[in-house]
């Protein structure tokens, strides 16, 4: 055997030996790809359904029910609730409760008696405007397939229903406006653990954290020092994001600034927590990657940053909840597109708020038990 092949051989062998015994490197190197892959399967799934959807029928006919019922048997839509008055729609349209509203006229039931054309005003959340351009092509196919097959009764009523929509908060259809509050909210978030996880890696790998440790500081006082940096470098990147999306592309601040603030302020101190969790359980960078590349990919996937989460499976929308960037990104596009009002957002708030509280003591115990 020539002896660079048993060289070649001999060096092999030892990496092999190592990496048996590094069990963590190989478990973060085979499982972390394989969940993220099923992720990205499920939850980047172009196909909209299960459309909240919600009727307010002013006819009270019983050509109008017949109506409501042929939509809400459709396969594309779930329906959320019938309303009596049109301000306690629009009220559930305020609080993120609808995806559309079906309103059904007073004269609707005479109109089809007369063999005329019954309108009826629907209105469509349009914050995502690709979902609301499909959403508006399942209701218009809906009502198409009504007027064919004669859903009601043709010698009493033989007129026809015709659909007028109308796009709210994003009246244009202005797609980037959903991407852009996503990418920002992905951009606060992942930076503050990947750069709270090298912080605190690079203590590690230098021999500087038992000195640390050493000293008659308290373990958050150390942590609050070691991050008040990047927590003011981040928050200077979410307000250039802000500026950035509302020149170039025209994304608007409808709502109050003060909750964008402080929702930034907790996804920070989030993003901060989960960084330094990883860190104390990874013994270089290259794991702390690992780490990151693993956790962060089904936090922006379960987000609705890029997809809606009611595309999701049942499941992942129940796992979603445990995702603190979920409320980042609500509150953002509250904010920025929708104004929706404060007793809309508080709870995404407070979730948000409970994570960065939760996240930020566990690292910092961690960061003390090491």
């Amino acid at each position: 055997m020539p002896p660079f092949v048993r060289r070649y051989l001999a060096l092999t062998t030892k990496e092999v030996q190592q990496l048996r015994r590094n069990r963590g490197l190989v478990i973060q190197l085979l499982i972390p790809p394989t969940i993220v892959l099923v992720i990205f399967g499920y939850a980047l799934n172009p196909k909209v359904r299960d459309l909240r959807i919600g009727f307010v029928d002013e006819s009270l006919t019983p050509q109008s029910r017949n109506f409501i019922n042929s939509l809400s048997e459709n396969v594309n839509f779930a329906v959320t609730e019938r309303f009596s008055r049109i301000e306690e729609a629009e009220t559930a349209m305020d609080h993120l409760k609808l995806d559309l509203l079906v309103v059904v006229p007073v004269d609707f039931g005479r109109s089809l008696a007369r063999g005329q054309t019954a309108g009826v005003q629907v209105l469509i959340d349009a914050v995502d405007a690709n979902t609301a351009q499909i959403a508006q092509g399942y209701l218009r196919a809906a009502v198409d397939n009504y007027n064919a097959t004669k859903g009601f009764d043709p010698a009493v009523s033989p007129g026809t229903v015709e659909v007028s929509s109308a796009f709210l908060f994003n009246p244009g259809l202005e797609t980037s406006w959903f991407y852009v509050t996503g990418i920002m909210s992905i951009l606060m978030f992942i930076n503050a653990s990947l750069v709270a996880s090298a912080l605190a890696v690079k203590e590690k790998e230098t021999g500087t954290i038992e000195q640390l440790l050493m000293t008659p500081a308290q373990t958050g006082e150390m942590l609050l020092a070691k991050t008040s940096p990047v927590f003011v470098l981040l928050m200077v990147v979410l307000f250039i994001a802000l500026a950035v999306a509302m020149l170039v592309f025209g994304l608007p601040l409808r709502g109050a600034f003060w909750l964008f603030v402080v929702s930034g302020i907790c996804a920070a101190l989030a993003g901060i927590g989960i960084g330094v969790m990883l860190a104390t359980v990874s013994k270089s960078q290259q794991q702390a990657q690992l780490l990151t590349f693993f956790v962060n990919p089904p936090i922006t996937l379960l987000s609705g940053a890029a997809s809606p989460i009611e595309n999701m499976p049942v499941f992942f929308q129940k796992l979603s909840y445990l995702d603190p960037l979920r409320y980042l990104v609500a509150i953002v596009r509250g904010v920025t597109v929708k104004d929706a009002p404060f007793s809309a957002l508080w709870p995404n708030l407070a979730a948000l708020a409970a994570f960065a509280i939760v996240l930020f003591s566990i690292s910092a115990w961690r960061f003390r038990k090491q």
